[in-house]
């Protein structure tokens, strides 16, 4: 019990007493960053094919490709997609569900059936 209080005083001692051999000064620095205006506005038009070149080189899949003009030319809407989505997953679970369901009755009769010389 004595060596326990001595080690808990020389603790907070050791935590009250010591210092750092450097002096350490708190200063608050506050940087605001400057967004540096575009200089030579300069804006260069690209067409859809150099768009999509560009695209492709920086390894992007074509195919997903969600711009305007190839909604337009896929005749598709990024609502109609979703709703693709959604009709996908509820027909996924109505196949799960009709599978467990089917599971279900073969289990079923299968146990009537091992115990069906016991009643007769």
């Amino acid at each position: 019990m004595k060596k326990l209080i001595f080690l808990l005083i020389m603790i907070i001692t050791l935590t009250n007493v010591s210092f750092a051999s450097f002096p350490v000064t708190i200063e608050y620095v506050i940087s605001i960053d400057t967004i540096k205006p575009d200089t030579n506005k300069i804006v260069i038009k690209e067409t859809t094919d150099e768009f999509h070149s560009r695209l492709e080189k920086e390894g992007f899949d074509i195919d997903n490709c969600m711009c305007e003009d190839c909604r337009r030319f896929k005749n598709s809407d990024i609502k109609e997609s979703e709703r693709r989505r959604k009709e996908i997953k509820i027909f996924g679970t109505l196949v799960v569900v009709v599978l467990i369901l089917l599971l279900v009755s073969i289990l079923v009769t299968a146990i009537t059936e091992s115990f069906s010389p016991f009643y007769r």
